[in-house]
C-alpha cells in the first residue's frame, strides 16, 4: 500500500504543477490580450483622427479648386483682347446699304 501511495503523491504534485502552470499561462493569456485590446483601440482612434483629417482636406481642397475653377473662368473672359486676332462678328449689310 506504501508503494501506492507514493504512487498517488506524485500525480497529485504532478497534477498540482500543471494546475500551476495553467493558471499562470491564462494570467499570462490575460494580460496580453488587455494589452492587445489597448493597442486596437489606439489604433482605431488613430483611424478616426486621420479619416477625420482627410475629409477636412478633401473639403479644403475641393474648395481650392473651385475657386481655381471659378478665377480661370473669369480671368479667360477678361483675358479676351479688344483689337487682338479675334475680331468681332461682322454685321451683315443689307441690300439697301450696298445700294
Amino acid at each position: 500500500m506504501n508503494n501506492a501511495q507514493t504512487q498517488n503523491d506524485t500525480q497529485t504534485k504532478r497534477y498540482s504543477n500543471k494546475y500551476k502552470y495553467l493558471k499562470m499561462r491564462v494570467r499570462s493569456l490575460i494580460l496580453e490580450n488587455a494589452a492587445l485590446c489597448d493597442e486596437v483601440a489606439k489604433i482605431q482612434e488613430s483611424i478616426v483622427i486621420v479619416k477625420d483629417e482627410r475629409k477636412f482636406l478633401l473639403h479644403k481642397l475641393l474648395e481650392c479648386e473651385n475657386d481655381a475653377d471659378i478665377s480661370q473662368f473669369f480671368s479667360r473672359n477678361e483675358s479676351v483682347p479688344i483689337n487682338g486676332s479675334k475680331s468681332k462678328p461682322k454685321k451683315r449689310q443689307s441690300l439697301e446699304d450696298s445700294k
